[in-house]
């Protein structure tokens, strides 16, 4: 788009920026937004001449025989679109131009982070379904299922066999899957069948974390991951290089600090928390 305005008014450069970066018609920019535009009127186009009344107090611009700048309103702050030429003056109807531009650039910079904020709920939405393993599926005419969305993907290339619906199916059923994997499949009202697809284990977070967020010792909270994961005292022990004195001291720490009542306690407070959903 700079390009080709910088072809329209025929300028050697445009520059576009934004509150956090810059652009002209080549790439991004490394200089920050000219001080030079603080406090100036948005939507309105600026001579080089009244630019060049400001500069000994604000900071100049770029070298140029003449400029054209204005504002925009950004959703995020302040933008500024300039015009540079290096010979001759602009016209006119170049600073027309540049103000006809303005309500689209607007409208497009709008559109833009919606849809970036679109795609970053997208990604955080995804991160907590991988977390828990849960995907969505549709089945097709023959009874298979495909997947709508990456983690039904993941989870469906890890099945040693495709499940096929019951063929008497009636609203509702339940697939076990090996090794690990359960599906709910549901009829919908138009007759097709969709399916919840989860994983029936994954990895609880890091003992690191599980200490921040319980506030226990590192050592303690390696002792709450293996028992939250079913291990026995003895077994958690062994798998930790404790001795069994010793791991029972740690978990007699750890019920005394979180409140718990012995493992089973624990395992539900881990599990039916949002701490299941933390980084592995």
């Amino acid at each position: 788009m700079l390009r080709l305005l910088a072809s329209y008014v025929q300028a050697d450069q445009v520059q576009l920026f934004t509150p956090s970066r810059g652009w002209d018609q080549t790439g991004p920019l490394a200089v920050p937004m000219p001080a030079i535009l603080t406090g100036l009127r948005l939507r309105r186009v600026y001579t080089g001449e009244e630019l060049m009344d400001r500069a000994p107090a604000l900071g100049g611009v770029a070298e140029a025989a003449d400029h054209r700048a204005i504002g925009l309103r950004l959703s995020d702050g302040v933008g500024w679109l300039m015009a540079l030429r290096q010979r001759g003056m602009f016209r006119a109807v170049d600073s027309a131009i540049l103000t006809a531009l303005v309500p689209h650039l607007e409208q497009a910079w709008q559109i833009a982070a919606h849809i970036a904020d679109l795609s970053d709920q997208a990604a955080r939405s995804d991160a907590v379904a991988r977390r828990i393993g849960v995907g969505y599926v549709e089945f097709d005419a023959r009874g298979l299922p495909v997947a709508r969305d990456g983690v039904a993907r993941d989870l469906l290339a890890r099945m040693h066999q495709v499940p096929v619906l019951p063929r008497k199916m009636g609203q509702t059923a339940l697939l076990s899957i090996p090794p690990d994997l359960d599906m709910l499949c549901q009829r919908r009202p138009d007759g097709r069948v969709e399916g919840v697809l989860r994983a029936s284990a994954h990895a609880l977070p890091t003992a690191e974390a599980l200490a921040e967020a319980l506030h226990l010792t590192v050592s303690e909270a390696r002792l709450v991951r293996a028992l939250a994961q079913g291990a026995s005292l003895s077994d958690a022990a062994q798998a930790l290089g404790l001795t069994l004195e010793t791991a029972r001291y740690y978990s007699k720490q750890v019920y005394a600090k979180t409140g718990l009542r012995g493992q089973p306690d624990l395992m539900r407070r881990i599990w039916t928390s949002a701490l299941a959903f933390g980084r592995a």
